[in-house]
């Protein structure tokens, strides 16, 4: 390995454990019972690392894929990514993680509009790995049961059927065999013009 693609593999690793350290920060100050003067102490070293980390450097690495460390869900490198760890049951995309304090919504439980996201991200990988690049036109979850804090949650995803360029999939959420949500959505497939306008580099 010569020195630039160990330096990569160390910035890369240590984007990881950055993220592992960050995410961990906000789960206990989201709930944290220490009293203020810890706090205030506490964040004048957080104000500290932020300049420090704000200093100009390396241009962060783009997101091109649903697996990419920086990814919102599932991303090692993200500061509050949920680490929805993905499989591949046959066509059926399936992911599972425990979600902590910072994603609370009612009192110990999981927040709805975080299960919509966790559905969006798994309905795009069922997407992605079907082969197909499209963007989210619509997406629609029921609520079945509480999904609670601190319990493994799983989630499942595929596509239903194909419409022209109209892709519909669909997905559920269960926690310890109980489906708690269920998602349905339609993506539309993007054309080379699309494509071009959309993600042009600005």
């Amino acid at each position: 390995m010569d020195d630039a693609a160990a330096d990569a593999e160390h910035l890369g690793q240590a984007r990881d454990e950055l993220g592992a350290a960050v995410r961990a920060l906000v789960d206990v100050v989201a709930g944290t019972a220490a009293d203020a003067e810890q706090i205030d102490h506490a964040r004048a070293q957080l104000a500290a690392i932020t300049a420090q980390l704000a200093a100009p450097g390396r241009r962060r690495p783009r997101i091109s894929d649903p697996f990419h460390p920086g990814s919102l869900i599932g991303g090692t490198a993200h500061p509050f990514a949920p680490q929805l760890t993905f499989g591949r049951d046959g066509d059926v995309v399936t992911g599972e993680t425990t979600l902590g304090k910072a994603f609370e919504g009612g009192p110990g439980l999981v927040h709805g509009g975080v299960l919509a996201t966790i559905f969006d991200h798994a309905m795009g990988a069922a997407m992605y790995l079907g082969g197909h690049a499209a963007m989210t036109r619509s997406l629609d979850v029921r609520y079945t049961a509480p999904t609670r804090l601190g319990v493994p949650l799983r989630v499942a995803a595929r596509i239903d059927r194909v419409e022209g360029r109209r892709v519909v999939v669909i997905a559920e959420i269960t926690q310890d065999g109980v489906v708690t949500a269920e998602g349905e959505s339609v993506f539309v497939q993007l054309t080379d013009e699309n494509i071009a306008q959309i993600f042009a580099t600005r």
